[in-house]
């Protein structure tokens, strides 16, 4: 009896440590910087600049492009030398199949509001991020999905960055709340186009960046013309002009760069074949997270 009593309380402490161990490893994975884990069985990336981890910080959501990756747009946009330097945290969620459903799509069944709302509402109930100031930005795929937030969960979303794309012509979502948001658009973008896309094109039919801004411009009830500063300082052959809207309920910003691509613009910004001309005007990261601090 001695025997089967010892037995039983040895595999007994060996789940019980098992357990401990599990969620030691678990909320180091979310909170140690630079580190892994999974959330709803995907794979996030979770950066943590604060540097006093007994206050609530800022969450900055960063959504990676059609068929990337978290891990990917943390390399390009380099958001994480920022949030260390700037006290927030940065988490980088990757899409079911590599992509969002951004509502191009109307077959897509998969439910990414639900997903990105569970993960802001996980993040929140530990403490450690301050629910009033809950921010998206994405890349192409990831700026689509950053809109549809800004749509469906304007409660939980205080602003957004688009970064090289588009409003969705299947997913325009011109009513609701108003939510500050800024755009970075490429003239010379050959995967979301500056004159946007024909509801036939394979990738999805979008609004060109005029009629984006437009629509933006009504949901945030801006009734003043625009201020603009032109930003030319490197001979790269781009030129980016900075619009600031005024009389808005919501900040409404964009950054038109002319002769740019379809990258991430900023320090690691390159030409390539697939994504065109490159510039180094401007930071999109840096110029992001000044809109994002400013609301």
């Amino acid at each position: 009896m001695k025997v089967v009593s010892a037995r039983i309380a040895q595999v007994w402490w060996e789940i019980h440590v098992r357990r401990l161990l599990a969620v030691i490893a678990f909320c180091t994975c979310i909170w140690s910087p630079a580190l892994a884990d999974t959330f709803m069985g995907r794979t996030i990336q979770v950066t943590d600049g604060r540097q006093d981890l007994q206050k609530p910080a800022p969450l900055v959501l960063a959504l990676h492009g059609f068929l990337g990756t978290g891990r990917n747009l943390r390399r390009k946009s380099r958001f994480d030398a920022v949030a260390r330097s700037e006290g927030f945290i940065v988490v980088y969620p990757n899409g079911r199949a590599r992509r969002w459903n951004d509502g191009r799509s109307p077959g897509n069944r998969v439910d990414d509001v639900a997903f990105l709302s569970s993960l802001i509402a996980a993040l929140v109930a530990r403490g450690q991020v301050d629910p009033a100031r809950v921010f998206v930005t994405g890349h192409s795929n990831g700026g689509g999905m950053a809109m549809r937030m800004a749509c469906d969960r304007p409660d939980l979303v205080r602003g957004i960055s688009v970064v090289a794309t588009k409003s969705a012509l299947n997913y325009q979502c011109r009513g609701g709340p108003p939510v500050a948001a800024l755009f970075v658009h490429g003239t010379a973008d050959p995967i979301s186009p500056h004159q946007g896309r024909g509801a036939d094109s394979r990738l999805g039919g979008a609004l060109s960046s005029r009629d984006t801004l437009s629509l933006w411009q009504g949901r945030n009830r801006c009734n003043g013309r625009p201020q603009m500063r032109v930003v030319d300082r490197v001979d790269d052959g781009t030129v980016a002009e900075v619009l600031h809207y005024s009389g808005c309920a919501a900040p409404l910003q964009a950054v038109v760069i002319k002769g740019h691509g379809h990258g991430w613009p900023g320090p690691a910004a390159r030409k390539t074949l697939l994504e065109g001309p490159a510039t180094r005007e401007v930071d999109a990261t840096r110029m992001t997270w000044s809109f994002f601090s400013g609301l």
